[in-house]
């Protein structure tokens, strides 16, 4: 026989629902309530500390005005590590005696404390910001810790001890490319090159080492170094780097060669042409378009004419149209003998130049 629920017990069920949904509601209002004031704090406190750091570099280094009401927003937590961040945003605005300015305020009002209490977290979002943050403020005194976080196991954590270090010491900060294990992300490699100056004359040892690292990223990264600071001695390295077994290292290969371009590059580019898979030879057809030689139409119609990739023919057909093979290419798609699809992708190469 059924259990009937009786109509006490049905009261008492609704009762506790209300209950739970009451309380829901409340928790609701006062997490708004306070997530709304954190917010208006937020906004009175920017435009104070905006103020603040509009008024140092203007005035330059004189005296901060003492400001009771100031001085007690300082001793808040919370606004000290506001004030901290935005300090970090600025400096990465602003350059020269601004930015100076910026690092005076930093020291002024003993912000340093605030980052170190991050670092010495365990989350590692925050132990990132505290690497971060004392970077962007110079304390060289923090690279025996950072450096502590080069083997950190996670990715947030282990770049920004990567950043931090490039940033303190340059080019010599790239020491942990040595036994680097874990991939560099192209944006981190951005990051490294924006922060190294120069390279010394002691570097090819450490270059070749790189240059030979099981770690592709870390080839990749060295590749991209050899440009960007125009190393002309590494070419004869790159140049072999163009039998190496990772088609992404074979595709800069070929953008650092185009950098250090010399006399031979061409036609050790042709040369190499055929063995080289579709992604590379594309690469290849790229650095033939920017160096703007004549010697290289012959390759360039063979190619449109007989390889077997549609995107060969295509991106050979934009390369004569670059090097002013207009004519021959409207001589290509006026004759009846051409193909449906050699004249379509001619034509797309017309096209494009119109556009």
């Amino acid at each position: 026989m059924l259990n009937l629920v009786t109509l006490h017990e049905l009261v008492l069920g609704i009762i506790v629902v209300l209950i739970f949904v009451l309380i829901l509601i409340i928790s609701v209002l006062i997490f708004s309530f306070f997530r709304y004031r954190s917010l208006q704090h937020r906004q009175s406190w920017a435009t104070i500390i905006r103020q603040i750091i509009t008024d140092a570099i203007v005035e330059g280094t004189e005296p901060l005005p003492q400001d009771t009401s100031f001085s007690l927003y300082l001793k808040i937590p919370s606004f000290r590590r506001y004030f901290l961040s935005t300090l970090v945003s600025a400096e990465r605005k602003f350059t020269g005696k601004a930015r100076e300015e910026v690092g005076r305020l930093f020291k002024v009002f003993n912000l340093e404390e605030e980052a170190w209490e991050k670092m010495r977290s365990k989350r590692d979002y925050l132990i990132a910001g505290g690497i971060q943050e004392l970077t962007a403020m110079r304390v060289e005194r923090a690279l025996p810790q950072i450096s502590d976080f080069l083997k950190h196991p996670q990715r947030q954590v282990y770049q920004e001890a990567q950043y931090a270090i490039v940033r303190f010491k340059g080019f010599e900060g790239l020491f942990f490319l040595d036994e680097l294990q874990h991939p560099l992300s192209d944006w981190q490699q951005l990051r490294l090159l924006r922060s190294i100056e120069e390279v010394p004359d002691t570097h090819f040892e450490r270059i070749n080492v790189w240059l030979g690292s099981d770690n592709e990223s870390v080839v990749v990264f060295t590749l991209r170094l050899i440009g960007q600071f125009q190393l002309l001695s590494y070419y004869p390295e790159v140049l072999t780097l163009l039998d190496h077994d990772v088609v992404m290292v074979r595709k800069h290969a070929v953008r650092t060669l185009q950098n250090l371009e010399n006399k031979d590059t061409i036609n050790q580019l042709l040369a190499g042409f055929a063995n080289q898979c579709n992604q590379v030879q594309l690469e290849i057809l790229k650095a033939l378009k920017a160096s703007k030689s004549k010697q290289t139409e012959l390759f360039l119609q063979e190619q449109l004419w007989r390889h077997p990739d549609i995107g060969i023919k295509i991106s050979a057909a934009e390369v004569l149209m670059a090097l002013g093979g207009q004519s021959y290419l409207q001589g290509i798609v006026s004759s009846p003998e051409t193909s449906s699809q050699l004249t379509q992708i001619v034509n797309h190469a017309l096209q494009e130049k119109k556009c």
